[in-house]
C-alpha cells in the first residue's frame, strides 16, 4: 500500500464519518485501525458471498481476500463515497468473477441434481430460492442489495456505480422475472 501523501484526520464528526476517519488513520500509518473496518463489515461481506456462492468455506475465504484487496488498494479510496459501498463493490466484483469461473466447470452431476430438484419442489421457500437462482447476475445483485442487505436506492446506485434510475429499472425487471418464475411453478396456489 502506497502512503506517499499524508492525509490529515478531520476532528469534526460532521465533516467526515467514522469510517473515513479510520481510513485516514490507516493511510497515515496506523494500520492496526483497519481491523475496526474489518470487524464492522466482515459479516455483511461474508453474507454476500454466502448468498452468491452458496458455500461457507468459499464465503470465508473470499471475505478475507476482499479485505486484503481493499487494504492494498486503500490509497485509491475516494472519500466522497462510503467505505461500505466501496468494500461491497469489491466483494460483488470478486463474487461475480468466482461465479463466472464456476459456470465454466459445472459438471453433469450438478446439472442432474438441479433437474431432479426442479421436478420435485419441496416447499415455497425452496421454490423461491430456485427462482432467485434463475435470475441473471445483475438481477440477483440488486435483489441481494435491496432485500438481504437493506440498502436504499441511493446506496445501491453508489455501490453498483450506476444511476439510481438504472438500479430501480433492474430491480423492477428482477421482481417481474421472479413473479413469472413463481407463477410457472404454481407458487401462489400452494
Amino acid at each position: 500500500m502506497a502512503t506517499k501523501q499524508k492525509i490529515a484526520p478531520v476532528k469534526e464528526k460532521s465533516l467526515l464519518d467514522e469510517d473515513h476517519q479510520i481510513v485516514s488513520l490507516v493511510l497515515n500509518g496506523e494500520t492496526n485501525q483497519y481491523r475496526k473496518l474489518v470487524e464492522k463489515y466482515q459479516k455483511p461481506v461474508f453474507n454476500l458471498f454466502l448468498r452468491m456462492l452458496k458455500n461457507e468455506g468459499q464465503a470465508k475465504e473470499y471475505t478475507q481476500q476482499t479485505f486484503v484487496k481493499a487494504f492494498e488498494a486503500l490509497d485509491r479510496f475516494r472519500f466522497e463515497h462510503r467505505f461500505f459501498s466501496w468494500i461491497y463493490r469489491i466483494a460483488i466484483n470478486q463474487a461475480l468473477s468466482v461465479l463466472k469461473k464456476q459456470k465454466k466447470f459445472t459438471g453433469l452431476q450438478e446439472i442432474n441434481e438441479i433437474a431432479v430438484h426442479e421436478k420435485h419442489p419441496d416447499d415455497k421457500s425452496e421454490l423461491l430460492k430456485r427462482a432467485l437462482k434463475k435470475l441473471n447476475e445483475q438481477q440477483r445483485i440488486v435483489i441481494d442489495l435491496k432485500y438481504f442487505s437493506g440498502l436504499s436506492y441511493k446506496e445501491m446506485a453508489e455501490t453498483l456505480q450506476l444511476p439510481e434510475k438504472k438500479v430501480k429499472s433492474r430491480l423492477y425487471e428482477a421482481r417481474i422475472k421472479i413473479k413469472e418464475i413463481l407463477e410457472k411453478a404454481d407458487y401462489f396456489n400452494r
